[in-house]
């Protein structure tokens, strides 16, 4: 059990170093909560956009259930954009930026002034991509389900305009990794109902969000889906040494004094007989 949870932690490990993968974001009208919990109650959000097209994102205050009110200052930084702050608040609950994004890249949303959960809002991402072609209205569906303590498996239905299955295409499954990057941990093809299933590795007590990700063509559109999930069980924890608690042995520590003293003496006596050399 112990060498597995290990081989579990590594893969784990391994996902979260794998170049990053962005996804794509079909639409320009964007709704974002902002609460202390962060943009959509996530640290890392990150959302995208097409370059050359007007992009109209409204603010909702989400910290209602506060005793007080928490207000946030709302900026959009980022290389090709001068956009001014908006404030939402228990008074003035939304607010609304429209722009248009003339070139690639990602700009960055924070709040600027001091709030109730500040640093969960300062790594929200907009993402800018070359405008991709469009198609037939579609509609996805994502659901994660916690197998055991190791595993989360991720379903998708992939369905037309009036609710008919889509088969044999690819949805990628996009992982948000603890340092903000994405990875692709899955493609899965869609069978005769539309529907895709992926196992992906986890770990207990982990929180994961994933997004499902069609890229379109053949006529149908562009669609993504999110869902987040917390696994069961506590997280995993690594025991302390004996050399790393608040009390180590005597015997070790005694060793260590020893090694450390003898290693300053020694380096003193060199020091003594250069400075000896150097004066005769």
């Amino acid at each position: 059990m112990f060498l597995k949870t290990i081989r579990l932690f590594i893969a784990v490990l391994f996902l979260s170093s794998v170049t990053t993968f962005t996804a794509h974001a079909h639409g320009q009208s964007i709704a974002i909560m902002v609460s202390r919990d962060g943009f959509d109650r996530m640290s890392n959000y990150s959302v995208d956009v097409e370059a050359g097209h007007e992009v109209t994102i409204t603010f909702t205050y989400a910290d209602d259930d506060l005793t007080g009110d928490n207000p946030h200052d709302i900026r959009i930084l980022g290389a090709g954009v001068d956009l001014p702050t908006v404030t939402v608040s228990r008074d003035n609950p939304t607010a609304t930026i429209t722009f248009t994004p003339t070139r690639t890249g990602t700009l960055t949303i924070l709040c600027v002034i001091p709030c109730i959960g500040m640093e969960n809002l300062v790594g929200g991402s907009i993402h800018v991509v070359q405008p991709f072609a469009g198609g037939a209205e579609i509609s996805l569906a994502l659901d994660l389900s916690a197998r055991d303590e190791q595993s989360v498996l991720a379903r998708v239905k992939l369905t037309d305009a009036e609710g008919r299955p889509i088969s044999d295409v690819p949805v990628s499954l996009v992982l948000n990794t603890s340092v903000g990057g994405e990875i692709v941990v899955g493609v899965p093809v869609t069978v005769v109902d539309g529907t895709a299933a992926w196992m992906i590795p986890a770990l207990a007590g982990q929180k994961l969000q994933v997004s499902a990700v069609f890229q379109g063509g053949n006529g149908l559109g562009y669609a993504q889906n999110i869902a987040e999930i917390t696994m069961p069980g506590a997280p995993l924890s690594v025991p302390l040494g004996a050399l790393s608690s608040p009390a180590p042995p005597f015997a070790l520590a005694l060793m260590l004094v020893i090694v450390v003293g003898s290693i300053w003496v020694t380096f003193g006596f060199v020091a003594y007989q250069v400075f000896s050399i150097r004066k005769g």
